[in-house]
């Protein structure tokens, strides 16, 4: 696999396990069954308890709000539709792992990483992205090479919709995900194209850029493991989302 790790090495994952999640965007290209396995047996040698499989459904809404004219409501409704499907993919893969492995796999949707801790984080970084001209600008950058994937002109008001993505998963990037009072520092993170979120989030935690956010969150330092996920004309591997297109 292609991996690129940020706040880590491979060797040091080679001989440490951390508390890992698996981060799934919804809004991607359907990957093959062979590709996401390939994930999985690696979460399962690097993971030092249950991995969590955090299908990220409710936080599309915003990209189907932009660029499928939904309403609020509609938008919400078709990300979760599409949150299922994805559920259900994970569901079938796992099935074919002996019963041993599939207990070491936990599928959760974006609902149940929302706590506290997460709002608390949420409002500092969108006050960032409020008050501070260059956060604000870095974010806008991040998200413009997704924009120019879809090919599609937006206009400004579009843009800072559709920023709120990147902002509702900052938090879990920064800090991980809890679930039953287990902090998830490990970041699995699969992706077609580099994203730059990566590098925003060490350059956070590492106190490079954006200090009195970094103070202000006191956050734990996370390890992301990007992974590129190689293209592939198996489509129909990926039952039943052959409907998304990206």
């Amino acid at each position: 696999m292609d991996l690129q790790i940020y706040n880590s090495t491979h060797e040091e994952l080679s001989k440490n396990k951390f508390p890992m999640f698996i981060g799934i965007s919804i809004n991607v290209k359907p990957m093959s069954i062979e590709n996401a396995e390939s994930y999985l047996k690696w979460a399962l040698e690097h993971s030092s308890d249950v991995v969590q499989i955090l299908i990220a459904d409710e936080i599309a809404r915003y990209n189907n709000l932009v660029f499928s004219h939904s309403t609020k409501s509609g938008a919400l409704s078709r990300a979760i539709r599409d949150g299922d499907q994805y559920h259900d993919f994970f569901e079938k893969l796992l099935s074919r792992f002996d019963p041993e492995e599939r207990n070491h796999f936990n599928i959760i949707r974006w609902k149940d990483i929302l706590s506290e801790q997460y709002s608390t984080m949420l409002q500092e970084i969108k006050i960032e992205f409020e008050t501070n001209e260059e956060f604000r600008n870095e974010i806008l950058s991040i998200q413009e090479a997704y924009i120019n994937r879809r090919g599609r002109e937006l206009s400004v008001a579009k843009k800072y919709l559709l920023s709120q993505y990147l902002l509702e998963e900052l938090p879990t990037l920064l800090d991980g995900i809890h679930v039953n009072n287990k902090n998830y520092s490990l970041i699995f993170y699969p992706t077609y194209k580099h994203s730059s979120m990566c590098e925003l989030v060490s350059d956070i935690q590492n106190k490079r850029k954006y200090l009195g956010l970094s103070r202000r969150l006191q956050s734990s330092k996370t390890i992301i493991v990007e992974s590129m996920i190689q293209e592939t004309s198996k489509i129909a591997d990926f039952y039943p989302l052959t409907h998304i297109n990206q």
